[in-house]
């Protein structure tokens, strides 16, 4: 075979051939090992024979030549060659690019947040992904969204000093690139293209937060990434679901703190907060105390009977600004199943806003997660794009309604807010069962679209929601999810200290009650 040298790296190099291949066969291969430790570099026109064989893992391989033999220099300096291709781009005709150097004159987007850190980067040609059941039914149609995301999808491995020029946390998600060339190679498992430098960079605006308007209530939805204290005198870690050592609990609860200053809640559901109920040393306590200093005002944290929220190792919580808002009657959880061993028991207190006297009912969720997937049964995945657990969301959407109506009912009110992380996405059965009972996605009704609140392996979706009863959306100002955490990359010297407060994004919802209104 003879070739031009395109790329080396630690265990061979690249070999491309000027002359035109078969057709839907790629002119270019990797060869294995370098010619005996001789200096070989881009640009070097080779002669050389040796064994053809395929290399990595499952149906994932790449075409290699290894025992070379008869090397000969024909030239020391030619032309790189370059084949210009696009995305959406389907996995056989990539099969046929595998080795050969590519350029893609077209603009991509970064759609991880967290292999860049890694050397690596994962783009998307034009915009950003799509959860598929974000923005399509479960079923075909989200399948045929999965099959165009996997179309548009581009593997790269970054030049090795990239990591340090451009760090993670100046590369969110959306970011825009463009000037792609690089060698379609592998790494034993997937294949990738190899950057020869680091793309040109197009950012987008920085995440904006909208002024909160006078008179009005804040609610804000947020999950918290494992708030665990340790014992909550300085020690006690590493802890069993959140930070490893003190230093970094400290560091998390810096984050937080610089966002609820900026947010300034006066209602604030949270999920994945430590279950070690409300002492003086609890994490709960400690948010309190975090959310009093950070906003300024006095805080006050909702408390059960039974000093817990359920069985489990976190749980969800209520927090409240006591200038604005005092509850009504005791808190109350919803025990039993599916919650007791799945999704979260539910938290539900009635508050009267002091300004306008209006009464509404609040509950936090947190729904099963897509995790630890059973084999078989009604909750495997479906490969319907909903993932696993998806009979058991739904299960405990369809058993608080009628909790939460009663409770409402009692009080003599019709405003109830669902405050929470679902893990479903915008079309998937369990938002569905909430709009079907005719609680509307505030979100979805008061921003731009699409919003979202998480990304998960370079798709991006909601999983973060506030739900309101028609009555209570006629008062709702503005809602916004705050894209400051799930763009970005974890545990990275961000370029706010906000950012990065957790792995989901807040929702951030803004009511204005009339003076005159009263409880309904």
């Amino acid at each position: 075979m003879q070739g031009v040298v395109t790329r080396v790296q630690g265990d061979g190099f690249y070999l491309e051939s000027p002359l035109p291949a078969p057709d839907r066969h790629s002119r270019a291969i990797f060869i294995s090992p370098a010619q005996d430790g001789a200096a070989v570099y881009p640009g070097q026109q080779l002669q050389l024979g040796g064994q053809v064989a395929e290399t990595g893992s499952g149906r994932d391989t790449m075409t290699s030549l290894s025992a070379v033999t008869g090397v000969t220099v024909c030239a020391e300096a030619s032309d790189l060659p370059v084949t210009q291709v696009a995305l959406p781009m389907k996995p056989g005709a990539r099969e046929a690019l595998e080795g050969m150097r590519l350029v893609f004159d077209q603009r991509f987007t970064l759609t991880d947040p967290v292999t860049v850190s890694q050397g690596k980067a994962m783009l998307s040609a034009g915009d950003r992904l799509w959860a598929p059941t974000e923005i399509a039914d479960p079923g075909e149609p989200a399948l045929g969204i999965d099959q165009a995301n996997r179309n548009r999808t581009l593997y790269t491995r970054l030049p090795e000093a990239a990591p340090e020029d451009a760090p993670a946390a100046a590369m969110p998600v959306g970011t825009g690139l463009q000037g792609i060339v690089g060698v379609m190679g592998h790494d034993g498992r997937y294949s990738q293209l190899m950057l020869e430098s680091m793309p040109e960079t197009l950012p987008g605006a920085p995440p904006s937060l909208p002024a909160a308007p006078p008179g009005g209530l804040r609610v804000v939805s947020s999950n918290l990434q494992n708030f665990f204290n340790g014992d909550g005198q300085g020690g006690g870690f590493p802890t069993e679901r959140g930070a490893r050592t003190a230093a970094q609990f400290e560091r998390q609860k810096q984050r937080m703190a610089a966002a609820f200053a900026q947010m300034k809640p006066d209602l604030l559901g949270v999920q994945e907060l430590e279950n070690d109920g409300f002492g003086p040393y609890s994490a709960a306590e400690e948010l309190k105390q975090l959310l009093s200093e950070a906003s300024g005002n006095p805080f006050g944290v909702v408390q059960t009977a039974s000093g817990r929220v359920g069985r489990d190792v976190i749980a969800v919580g209520l927090f409240f600004n006591e200038n604005a808002l005092e509850t009504v009657g005791p808190a109350q959880v919803l025990a039993g199943q599916p919650f007791n061993e799945l999704s979260r028991q539910p938290l539900a207190q009635l508050f009267r806003d002091r300004n306008s006297g209006t009464v509404f009912l609040a509950v936090a969720n947190h729904l099963k997660s897509k995790g630890s997937c059973p084999g078989n049964g009604e909750n495997a995945n479906q490969d319907d794009g909903q993932g696993c657990w998806n009979p058991a969301r739904v299960a405990a959407i369809h058993a608080q309604l009628p909790w939460l109506e009663g409770l409402a009912k009692a009080a003599g009110t019709r405003h109830i807010v669902i405050l929470g992380d679902l893990n479903a996405q915008r079309r998937e059965d369990p938002v569905r069962a909430l709009e079907q009972a005719g609680f509307l996605d505030i979100t979805h009704k008061r921003s731009a679209l699409p919003p979202y609140s998480f990304v998960y392996q370079g798709q991006a979706g909601t999983l973060d929601y506030v739900f309101v009863t028609p009555e209570l959306a006629a008062a709702a100002h503005q809602a916004t999810n705050w894209h400051i955490s799930a763009d970005w990359a974890e545990d990275t010297a961000l370029p706010e200290p906000w950012m990065g407060m957790s792995d989901h994004d807040p929702v951030v919802v803004d009511f204005v009650f009339s003076q005159e209104r009263t409880a309904d």
